[in-house]
């Protein structure tokens, strides 16, 4: 007689994934949004910052961002891993909750000290670029694709001067210039992969 699997009725985990991630960066953009907050003036007692304010912006759409991202990066994983068994999935899932954590870490961070917690972000998006190697397209023919450095190097480069920017932002070099040069980018960034491919 086969075997036939017990339904249960108690919803699994991954199903509230988004939710528990949502739960984890709602803290953190509160934090960043208190700074925006405090650079423009706006909170009681604030006096006007620009450098910090524009920086702020910048690194809560960041956060905003890369939460939906670890949203979608875990369903695909999942999703990809129903559909095939591929031992370099397995990494990719470690590289996965390690950047999120790296970047949780930086986001709490910089909700206290802005620039080097949006350091610690910025390197969290290095030690993604060079340890993932696969790029994942569920649903395919092909759902696990390799995706080594080379392929990265556009994003990997970004990184570079995103870093250059904020370390002298740090070090107080025409901090105004690049906060403004590092919300550009952030900008950029999302008309490229959210606005562009719409039209």
């Amino acid at each position: 007689m086969p075997h036939t699997p017990i339904r249960s009725s108690v919803l699994p985990l991954a199903s509230f994934r988004p939710l528990i991630i949502g739960l984890l960066f709602l803290p953190a953009a509160l934090g960043l949004f208190r700074q925006v907050m405090r650079g423009l003036g706006w909170s009681q007692g604030a006096s006007l910052d620009w450098p910090l304010g524009i920086l702020a912006l910048g690194t809560l759409l960041i956060c905003l961002e890369q939460a939906h991202m670890a949203i979608a990066d875990l369903q695909q994983i999942e999703a990809t891993q129903q559909q095939v068994q591929d031992r370099r999935l397995n990494r990719f899932h470690w590289v996965t909750l390690s950047t999120i954590a790296i970047e949780l870490a930086g986001f709490y961070a910089a909700s206290i000290w802005i620039g080097w917690g949006a350091l610690i972000v910025l390197l969290s998006q290095v030690w993604f670029n060079l340890l993932a190697r696969i790029q994942l397209q569920p649903g395919t023919t092909k759902p696990v694709r390799s995706c080594g450095v080379a392929q990265r190097l556009p994003v990997l480069l970004a990184d570079g001067v995103s870093l250059l920017l904020i370390g002298l932002w740090i070090a107080q070099v025409a901090p105004i210039w690049n906060a403004v040069l590092l919300l550009a980018i952030v900008l950029l960034y999302g008309w490229v992969k959210y606005i562009q491919p719409a039209k």
